[in-house]
């Protein structure tokens, strides 16, 4: 009888730290792709092609943080609006999670910085 005790709670802590270990990577994914866009919107401010520039910033940081399957799910889109002109990044992201059945995560994040211009 104590092993069958045994085997439950062996399982049972293992669906724990499992479903604590999907919500670090979780927590972790969304603020990488809140730092990307933060970065793009600070190099965007400063470039000659915000938008590109932008994009490609943010794009380059999730590369680095995030492994393929987590940034695919990563919808990044930058752009120039308001007076003074305003680079604003945007992202969607939708993480599924480990357990199946679960719904998935879904989150979006902003960040803008004011265009630098030299008189």
């Amino acid at each position: 009888m104590t092993g069958v005790a045994f085997v439950v709670a062996a399982g049972m802590a293992l669906v724990v730290f499992v479903s604590l270990a999907n919500v670090v990577t979780l927590t972790f994914t969304r603020g990488a792709v809140r730092a990307a866009v933060e970065e793009g919107a600070r190099v965007g401010a400063r470039a000659d092609d915000p938008v590109a520039a932008c994009e490609e910033r943010t794009r380059a940081v999730l590369r680095g943080l995030l492994g393929p399957a987590a940034r695919g799910e990563v919808v990044v889109t930058c752009n120039v609006e308001g007076s003074p002109p305003t680079v604003r990044a945007h992202a969607d992201g939708r993480l599924v999670p480990w357990w199946p059945g679960l719904p998935e995560f879904a989150f979006v994040t902003d960040a803008s910085s004011v265009r630098e211009e030299l008189p």
